[in-house]
């Protein structure tokens, strides 16, 4: 579809739920876990968790990732969703103060729970992860049936 405003859907499918499903993979399988999330305007989705989890850990040993989001309360004959793969990298409190700076406003104004002044605590209980996506599906079987469809990327970009 030519047309088709895929960046609208996006964002729509994203604002419809708080959580996604992080899948990453150890020497014992895949491992799913849910995550609050917030996204920027590249698609990048950031999320805090506990360093010693299992995904954390599994993220600092293979950054790739799988990602989910569907609204859990949908109903009917009609399922709309975002599927994506990409690469994962935890954030450490070490890393260039603007770039943590940045995952915390973009994470926290989702939470609306930013303020431009506040102090931001660096301790090693919660971590950011930035996820860059490589590969976005979306899934509508109102609109596209029972096919995902592959986002292309440079139409939602910026």
């Amino acid at each position: 579809m030519k047309d088709f405003d895929w960046k609208k859907h996006l964002l729509a499918c994203m604002e419809s739920t708080d959580y996604c499903a992080i899948a990453t993979v150890d020497d014992k399988g895949v491992w799913n876990n849910p995550v609050y999330f917030a996204w920027d305007n590249q698609f990048n989705l950031y999320f805090i968790s506990q360093p010693n989890s299992r995904h954390m850990k599994n993220i600092k040993k293979d950054s790739r990732v799988a990602v989910s989001i569907y609204a859990t309360n949908q109903a009917g004959d009609f399922v709309k969703g975002i599927q994506l793969e990409g690469k994962a990298r935890i954030i450490e409190n070490d890393d260039k103060e603007d770039e943590f700076f940045y995952a915390y406003k973009t994470y926290y104004t989702r939470l609306g729970e930013f303020k431009e002044n506040q102090a931001i605590v660096m301790n090693n209980e919660w971590m950011f992860v930035k996820v860059a996506p490589e590969k976005i599906y979306y899934f509508d079987s109102k609109t596209f049936g029972e096919e995902r469809q592959t986002v292309p990327l440079l139409q939602i970009a910026g």
